[in-house]
């Protein structure tokens, strides 16, 4: 199993959020307002750069894309960029909250 990115990035009235996942097969998801408007599965691994397009539901709609570099930065993690207009607007990672697995003191309290 590969690791797992999130980014995100108010724009206007709109969410936008992108879920990445690197292994053997990376997989990036778009959402716009909490909802799934692209998903993109790379069919191999070596894939650098993936590219979502979507219409923002701003007045009036707007086209937009999403960029990830897969590849990253100098520190590994992938950059995500969305793109409106011909502006690049960088969305920021933010943290995905984790599923704390139970201590022991807690199976018996």
């Amino acid at each position: 199993m590969g690791r797992a990115y999130h980014f995100h990035r108010e724009y206007e009235v709109c969410s936008v959020t992108v879920g990445v996942r690197l292994g053997r097969h990376p997989e990036v998801e778009l959402l716009v307002d909490g909802k799934e408007v692209g998903l993109e599965r790379a069919h191999d691994h070596h894939v650098e750069q993936m590219v979502l397009a979507t219409t923002l539901p701003t007045y009036p709609p707007r086209p937009a894309e999403v960029r990830v570099d897969l590849a990253g930065g100098q520190d590994g993690v992938p950059v995500c960029v969305l793109v409106v207009d011909g502006t690049e607007l960088p969305l920021p990672e933010r943290e995905i909250p984790r599923h704390a697995r139970p201590t022991e003191a807690s199976w018996y309290g």
